[in-house]
């Protein structure tokens, strides 16, 4: 009888125990939400993440229809029943190469830091201009009048500089993507008389500074994006990988290759150049990139680590329940609750000292402190140093088991289950 309940208490115990765990695990979230207001302070203060869209070559023309099939914008009645509208076209490159080299630092906002690039791009592509309509039906004459080349970008604060030339001639860059749909990027103006010849060759580059993420919507049939770094950790994502990759300690380059038969880009982009600022849907998932990752999350291996506080209590609390029922030695209710809570304090020595020095050391480090503790403790309680020696080596060994679970993601499962069918055995 005085087992059981022993047994209820300590069950009631560990559910008790479970709320200042809990607790902790809002801590870590809100550190985790304070680390992403940082990073969003940082981008305000220098420039978001950027995302390249195009370029592309915009068309305009004037076109007179009679007064009852037009549809176009910019409508100005004429006479005999005419109207002269304003039309535009859109023109993606045939090819597109980019090639871009990022020289990544890190910002710091108080605790937290955030990844800041600088990317040297250059861009080529070729425009294929299409001939001009010949007036037929209720079209009555069709007239180009100029056109201007544009480039989407994630934030324009981020340009350092940019030149463009277009067919060996350069051309004055102005701010402003020139559509309704696009909020940032730049443009610029070319006369009628440059879309004669029917090709067009543009050449950009550019000094761009972003953070985080760099991301490219693929605008051409053909599309090819080379992109290296110097940060040892990137991760590919977004809705294609990179065709060939190499990623090491001095950084990383990757490429793309993609043709317009495996995207609906151009699709999406030629819906929305007809769009208002509120009508262009389904360009993000068209894109591609990288992000630069911290591969140790303090926050989110914390957070992991605290996932497992529950079956600490439970394994060392049954390990103390055997030591009281097999050697006689009675364990206050009180004792238990006392080493509870050195066990639940190492999660928050975890989450305060990694701030400071690293998820390793600080693991390392809080590991020692409540294994010294719990086990100098124990060893007063249960009345003998070899026991407290004992306690310590349990602990050194699940706190490094848990440790080798959080560090290997692909067999966290099959460590865990092997781990906890062993203590069983023993």
């Amino acid at each position: 009888m005085r087992v059981m309940l022993k047994l209820l208490m300590i069950g009631a115990l560990v559910l008790v125990l479970a709320i200042p765990l809990l607790l902790m695990r809002g801590l870590v979230h809100e550190r985790q939400a304070r680390g992403a207001e940082a990073a969003a302070e940082i981008a305000r203060a220098s420039s978001r993440p950027q995302r390249l869209v195009g370029p592309y070559l915009l068309i305009e023309a004037e076109r007179v229809v009679r007064a009852r099939h037009a549809e176009g914008r910019g409508r100005d009645a004429g006479e005999g029943g005419t109207l002269r509208e304003t039309v535009y076209e859109l023109v993606l490159p045939e090819t597109l190469v980019a090639d871009s080299t990022l020289t990544t630092e890190t910002r710091r906002r108080g605790l937290f830091t955030v990844p800041l690039y600088r990317d040297a791009l250059t861009l080529e592509a070729v425009f294929a201009v299409p001939p001009d309509p010949a007036p037929e039906g209720e079209v009555l004459s069709y007239r180009r009048t100029g056109a201007r080349l544009g480039l989407g970008l994630g934030d324009a604060r981020g340009i350092r500089g940019i030149d463009l030339e277009v067919d060996g001639r350069a051309l004055q860059v102005e701010p402003g993507s020139g559509q309704a749909w696009l909020a940032e990027g730049v443009h610029a103006r070319l006369p009628a008389a440059a879309l004669a010849g029917g090709r067009l060759q543009m050449a950009l580059s550019a000094d761009l500074i972003g953070t985080e993420s760099l991301r490219f919507v693929p605008a051409g049939s053909d599309t090819r994006v080379t992109v290296r770094g110097d940060w040892p950790h990137p991760s590919f994502d977004g809705n294609y990988l990179p065709d060939t990759r190499r990623v090491g300690d001095a950084g990383f380059e990757a490429e793309w290759r993609i043709s317009r038969l495996a995207s609906n880009a151009q699709q999406v982009l030629g819906r929305c150049a007809g769009a208002g600022a509120d009508g262009c849907f389904g360009l993000e998932e068209t894109t591609f990139g990288l992000r630069l990752v911290d591969p140790v999350d303090r926050y989110l291996m914390t957070d992991r680590a605290m996932k497992f506080g529950l079956l600490f209590l439970v394994l060392v609390f049954g390990a103390v329940f055997l030591v009281e029922a097999l050697r006689g030695v009675a364990v206050h209710p009180v004792q238990y609750g006392l080493t509870g809570l050195a066990l639940g304090l190492f999660f928050l020595l975890l989450l305060a000292l990694s701030e400071h020095i690293g998820f390793g050391p600080a693991y390392l480090l809080a590991a020692l402190a409540c294994i010294g503790l719990v086990a100098s403790y124990m060893g007063g309680v249960l009345g003998g140093r070899r026991r407290g020696v004992g306690f310590a080596l349990l602990l050194a060994l699940l706190y490094g088991l848990l440790y080798g679970l959080l560090r290997s993601e692909t067999y966290a499962l099959l460590v865990g289950s092997v781990a906890l069918f062993a203590l069983l055995a023993a």
